[in-house]
């Protein structure tokens, strides 16, 4: 009932922002498990916090139209949904759709005269199995003059069975051949932006599947009416060979245990060629942007440990944050390219690259609040260095722009206050996430009901003691109530009623004060009645925490300043959030020249006069002095 509540009430919010086109809505990845393999097995080795979806490939009628069903199919299901990954039924494949028994089986009962019991057939076998849709991959010659409308009968079919279908399509193997009126009954189309070329055509050796192909293939079909969030884009986890190594496909897991560093490179033995870890992350980041997701064939083929190619999809996918990732580098300014997320830990140039970070190419870089960052310009922590403590958007500020070959990744020194956004979980159950309008943007946690959790992995209190934890939070509901604890609940810190704060994007801070011995700690909260929104939450030694509270007293006496501006990166000019009035505003050069200086600013700072590049902006009250930084287009 909360959720149904939160969904009516903020649906116009979400409709607003849907049209902006966020990419940090949630994204689908979907990864084929082909059922020739022993998913018993299979089944307990997938990595189902890192999915949205798996497509069991395949199962295909007889000459009455039945499916066939392998009983390990059942195991898969359930242990999917047992992690919220919902299963779909592929039916087809590009081998039977060349021709014989199978693809005379579907045409003969896609026929006017048989449509529509195949249909039944299908609809029932979908519900029957606990499928959650099917996802129909006919290629090529197999996408026959009556694919559309059967198209149409099964997706009216399983969508009055609260169920979805998709399709497996390709823009070169018969792409042509589907009528555009079939877009709107699809939920969605993954698209197979590989098999450009293989050992069939040996004349062209080369990449099967470059980023190029996957923005044409995004291209062709939206620009044919596919809605961008229906186009998934298709990656490979295979690769083929050429010449003396000819073979009809090489998963990637034995490419990368055949070659060392296979995993940074798209291609070995000068005749093998794939997908390296920073094209499947360029190519993710591309589906981030544009599209609605990701799409995988298939997942037995894809490599253990810091050389998936699943590990890095979701790395990219949930925005460089993934499991307890505390600090975030990119490759370019502005937190732009790829972004690869760091828990605590030292990283030598061999182990950066495991994760897909190259050497000298990180020129921006997020850190969690009580952590910092240290970036070596030499291999195994040598050389010149620099400590970075906070965000920073361009690391040519510190002349360290694509000059990193090692990182440490540590607890900030002397931190006796620790800030964590809600969305940077290293685990959670229940929750989603969505756009906030809180002060500093970004994300929330939200849709938390009864039950729900997060955790949040190496949480440390340096010293035995006092401690005052605040929320962010949002409400809409009487009676809300979270709960803080340590280590998966064996130390229980408390409840916090959560007030109805008059709407899901009507934000307040409530706080406790708990006894914590020193020591790091995997942080959780609970949900212990619906719903709670929560943008953060801030962890301060009571020392500390009273000086702090002290002065957010005083400050409320009078309208506190939101120090926060938009747009960055700027054309024209700087709109601040609140006004700057008796507020000296000054912009200096990254070499530390001042060129714009005024005390009578109000909402809006012309510097459509600057040159492109970077430049430090600086806020002086008779209080405090607030530096950030912003691009000049």
């Amino acid at each position: 009932m909360i959720k149904l509540q939160q969904l009516s009430n903020k649906l116009t919010f979400i409709l607003v922002l849907g049209i902006l086109n966020f990419s940090y809505a949630q994204k689908k990845v979907i990864g084929y498990v082909p059922n020739w393999i022993d998913l018993n097995a299979f089944s307990n080795s997938i990595q189902y916090s890192k999915l949205t979806h798996i497509n069991i490939a395949f199962e295909n009628p007889d000459a009455n139209g039945y499916l066939s069903f392998q009983s390990a199919n059942s195991t898969l299901i359930q242990r999917a949904h047992s992690n919220n990954v919902k299963v779909f039924v592929s039916i087809g494949g590009g081998a039977i759709s060349e021709g014989g028994a199978i693809r005379d089986n579907f045409f003969n009962q896609m026929s006017a005269g048989n449509r529509a019991s195949f249909v039944q057939k299908l609809t029932n076998y979908v519900i029957n199995h606990n499928f959650d849709g099917i996802d129909v991959d006919l290629e090529g010659p197999a996408i026959n003059g009556d694919y559309g409308n059967f198209i149409i009968d099964l997706a009216n079919s399983m969508h009055a069975n609260n169920k979805q279908i998709t399709a497996a399509l390709s823009q070169g193997y018969g792409g042509a051949n589907v009528p555009s009126y079939t877009f709107s009954y699809f939920d969605w189309i993954n698209i197979m932006a590989y098999d450009a070329t293989g050992p069939w055509n040996p004349s062209n050796p080369g990449q099967h599947s470059p980023y190029s192909m996957a923005v044409d293939q995004f291209n062709y079909w939206t620009g044919r009416g596919l809605p961008s969030n229906k186009a998934i884009i298709g990656v490979p986890f295979y690769g083929y060979g050429f010449g003396s190594s000819a073979n009809q496909g090489i998963s990637y897991v034995d490419i990368v245990n055949t070659y060392p560093g296979a995993e940074n490179v798209d291609q070995v033995a000068n005749t093998i060629y794939y997908n390296g870890i920073p094209t499947i992350k360029q190519k993710t980041t591309f589906a981030v942007q544009n599209a609605g997701g990701v799409m995988i064939w298939q997942l037995a083929q894809d490599a253990v440990g810091p050389k998936s190619l699943l590990t890095a999809i979701d790395q990219v996918i949930n925005g460089g944050q993934p499991q307890n990732g505390v600090a975030t580098v990119y490759k370019h300014c502005n937190y732009d390219g790829y972004a690869v997320s760091l828990p605590v830990g030292n990283y030598t140039l061999s182990q950066l690259q495991a994760r897909g970070v190259l050497d000298n190419d990180v020129s921006s870089v997020k850190v969690q609040s009580g952590y910092e960052i240290v970036l070596y310009a030499n291999d195994n922590f040598t050389g010149t260095a620099v400590t970075i403590t906070s965000n920073d958007a361009c690391l040519v500020d510190n002349n360290f722009n694509d000059a990193t070959t090692s990182i440490r990744v540590r607890t900030a020194t002397n931190s006796s206050s620790v800030f964590v956004q809600a969305e940077n979980y290293s685990n959670m159950s229940g929750i989603q996430t969505e756009p906030t309008t809180d002060s500093g943007g970004g994300l929330n946690v939200g849709y938390a009901d009864t039950g729900d959790w997060m955790a949040y992995n190496s949480i440390t209190f340096p010293t035995s003691g006092a401690y005052l934890i605040e929320y962010r939070v949002a409400s809409a509901v009487n009676g809300a109530m979270l709960s803080a604890d340590l280590n998966a609940g064996s130390i229980q810190l408390g409840n916090v009623p959560v007030p109805n704060t008059g709407g899901w994007q009507n934000w307040q801070t409530v706080s406790h004060t708990v006894n914590v011995n020193a020591g790091t700690y995997n942080f959780g909260i609970y949900i212990q009645s619906s719903g709670v929104n929560l943008n953060w939450f801030r962890i301060t030694k009571v020392s500390n925490a009273a000086r702090t509270v002290a002065l957010e007293e005083d400050k409320n006496e009078s309208t506190p300043i939101d120090f926060n501006f938009y747009p960055n990166p700027v054309e024209n000019g700087l709109n601040f959030s609140s006004p700057m009035k008796d507020v000296k505003v000054t912009v200096y050069t990254l070499s530390g020249l001042p060129i714009i200086t005024t005390e009578t600013v109000e909402n809006y700072l012309d510097v459509s006069e600057l040159a492109s590049g970077i430049y430090v902006i600086v806020f002086d009250t008779s209080e405090t002095k607030i530096i950030k930084k912003f691009i000049k287009k």
